[in-house]
């Protein structure tokens, strides 16, 4: 639980400060100076752990390989849908990734969480999203007024698949962490999704140069401070939720690590001076209650 809960901090953070970093640096900025910084880190932690490596099999590799490209089109969805539609439509919608890595923790893995533990997971999935799903501003447009009601769901269709892609990426890489440890499937994951994300940066700078576009002015050293700190709190709850999934019911592990969004909400609240509607209030309740549930049967 505490594994879990900690990346839920991690995440919320990072997703907070990545959607700020969209509107200033842009979407592949964000995300390749995020997973630049992140691969940093994991290359300073394998320095580190030298000699405590395991040994990966060629299975290993070809799952945790669809884990980073599932990752890099996670993150690129997520980030989009924040660019298109308000974070309280998008948030509510990513976080049912749970639900996806609940279902195949049941399905595949045989994970059936005991009957109260089951209880807190759907009460920490139900008040996420119930806590998530209200008139929320956007961060980063304090004053702006709310997208246009033609644009309020253009970002839903990315959310969607954000939230499909990130539910079966979670599920491989906890289930992965059971027999790997907690950081051989985040290390390798996360080199994947940098190359791809890479390679996507490359080819768009490519579409660009051939259309006769100019290239956009590179971001100053001091913007990109918000999106590689968002990197590094991303990788490091990225390393709790394997830890998590290692040593806990993978169905376990998603849902107290799907609370992340009330990360998101405080940050509106404390930093935007948003108000919390009562639909908001009695989704954190339920997801405070099942934090319990779940916390008490462990």
């Amino acid at each position: 639980m505490i594994f879990a809960l900690t990346a839920a901090v991690g995440w919320g953070l990072a997703d907070f400060l990545g959607a700020m970093s969209t509107r200033r640096v842009g979407l592949l900025v964000t995300m390749c100076a995020g997973q630049v910084a992140a691969c940093a880190v994991l290359g300073i932690t394998a320095v580190t752990l030298a000699g405590q490596g395991v040994h990966l099999a060629r299975g290993d590799v070809a799952a945790l390989a669809v884990v980073g490209i599932l990752g890099a089109a996670s993150y690129a969805g997520f980030y989009r849908a924040l660019q298109l539609g308000p974070i309280s439509l998008v948030s509510p919608i990513f976080s049912a990734y749970a639900m996806v890595t609940v279902v195949l923790a049941v399905l595949l893995g045989r994970q059936a969480p005991a009957a109260a533990s089951a209880e807190g997971v759907v009460l920490t999935i139900g008040g996420v999203v119930l806590a998530s799903a209200s008139g929320q501003q956007d961060p980063g447009a304090r004053a702006s007024s709310p997208p246009p009601p033609d644009r309020r769901r253009s970002g839903v269709p990315y959310a969607l698949a954000a939230m499909l892609a990130w539910g079966v990426a979670t599920y491989i890489l906890a289930r992965s962490a059971k027999h790997l440890g907690w950081f051989a499937p985040v290390a390798v994951s996360r080199a994947v999704t940098l190359a791809v994300l890479l390679v996507v940066a490359a080819a768009a700078l490519g579409r660009r140069a051939r259309a006769g576009r100019p290239a956009r002015a590179a971001a100053p050293p001091a913007a990109l401070a918000l999106p590689a700190l968002a990197g590094l709190l991303d990788v490091l709850a990225f390393l709790a939720f394997a830890r998590a999934g290692q040593v806990g019911p993978v169905s376990v592990a998603a849902a107290a690590s799907a609370c992340f969004p009330l990360i998101v909400i405080a940050g509106g609240v404390l930093v935007f001076r948003e108000r919390l509607r009562t639909v908001q209030f009695v989704g954190a309740g339920l997801t405070i209650a099942g934090l319990l549930v779940l916390g008490l049967r462990q």
